[in-house]
């Protein structure tokens, strides 16, 4: 399953900025990856993993931000499309093969 998290936190002053910065910190320390600016996924297995996750989430958030945590079968997520544009394509990496 895949844990799809989308965020709005505001960013109108130096404090909220650094709020911002601080919890996109503790998103990816807790294994997400940026799929768009406010929108991170993370890979989980077992529904235990998703509840402490939305625990430490929530007591992580900043007063005025809010978040919507979203759980995607692996049918949903196996079916995703992603267009491109031209940009975007030169800053794609090609995949890697890594060895635990």
């Amino acid at each position: 399953m895949v844990l799809l998290l989308c965020f709005d936190l505001p960013r109108n002053t130096a404090k909220q900025r650094k709020q911002a910065a601080k919890y996109r910190k503790k998103l990816v320390e807790l294994g997400f990856l940026m799929k768009q600016y406010s929108l991170y996924e993370r890979e989980i297995r077992r529904y235990s993993t998703k509840d402490k996750l939305v625990e430490i989430l929530q007591s992580e958030l900043p007063d005025s931000g809010a978040i919507t945590l979203y759980l995607l079968p692996d049918e949903i997520n196996d079916s995703q499309v992603t267009i491109l544009g031209e940009m975007a394509r030169k800053t794609i990496r090609k995949p890697r093969l890594l060895f635990l």
